[in-house]
């Protein structure tokens, strides 16, 4: 469910937030396989009400469509609860989109950096992780891990996490980099294969451009002469 740039949209459009959590709503109902309609029985647990089925479409629609739907807090944890997916997962950036986001002055493909905190950020967290009891390892539990290549299985930090969703994500940008690497690399091996007049000559088949100089100046002159011009 890669979005695609509308034709007539600016590059310096912009995106808010609740259309980030419209576009996973929708791809986390997909990846249940639910209807709408059975995503809303899934919903009327946690929501404490059940939504329509056009109120299903109104959410999904809010990501591409012309109406925005904000949400609240309240709303995203039914959301992750019926869905059975951590919070995380509706804040996560779209592929292939590099609009703005709205008044963060930050392109939506930095999301990830937002939502998962860069390095820097990190200690402020870990206090809060170690003032509610979760705590990254010891120099001694590391060692012991390492010779005995086990871990206590309730035991997985949020560094280790972080760094595999990081992981995972720049894997999935680098390959369309890759790709983008490729086409652009085929480009520019034409470039110097045919010469800036060839590709000119290629697109525009400007006569002007289609032959060098001294050809130009032989047809013209077999012109004159009224011979046939060479093919």
């Amino acid at each position: 469910m890669a979005r695609q740039r509308k034709q007539d949209e600016p590059e310096t459009a912009e995106v808010n937030l609740n259309q980030v959590v419209a576009y996973n709503f929708r791809v986390a109902r997909e990846l249940r396989g639910w209807t709408q309609e059975e995503a809303a029985d899934q919903l009327e647990r946690y929501l404490g009400m059940r939504l329509t089925q056009a109120s299903i479409s109104a959410i999904e629609r809010a990501w591409d469509g012309d109406r925005n739907r904000e949400f609240d807090a309240q709303e995203i944890l039914a959301f992750a609860l019926a869905f059975d997916l951590p919070l995380i997962w509706f804040y996560m950036p779209p592929p292939d989109d590099r609009r703005h986001l709205d008044r963060a002055h930050k392109r939506i493909n930095q999301l990830y950096e937002i939502v998962l905190g860069r390095e820097d950020q990190l200690e402020p967290l870990y206090q809060r992780l170690r003032d509610l009891g979760i705590r990254e390892p010891t120099e001694r539990e590391r060692t012991m891990e390492a010779i005995t290549g086990e871990k206590p299985p309730t035991r997985t930090t949020y560094r280790e996490h972080r760094k595999r969703l990081l992981t995972a994500l720049l894997d999935d940008y680098s390959d369309n980099l890759d790709q983008l690497a490729d086409q652009y690399g085929q480009f520019f091996d034409h470039l110097r294969a045919v010469g800036i007049r060839g590709f000119i000559a290629e697109h525009t088949q400007d006569e002007d451009f289609t032959y060098p100089p001294e050809a130009r100046a032989k047809i013209a002159e077999m012109r004159e002469e009224g011979a046939d011009e060479p093919d």
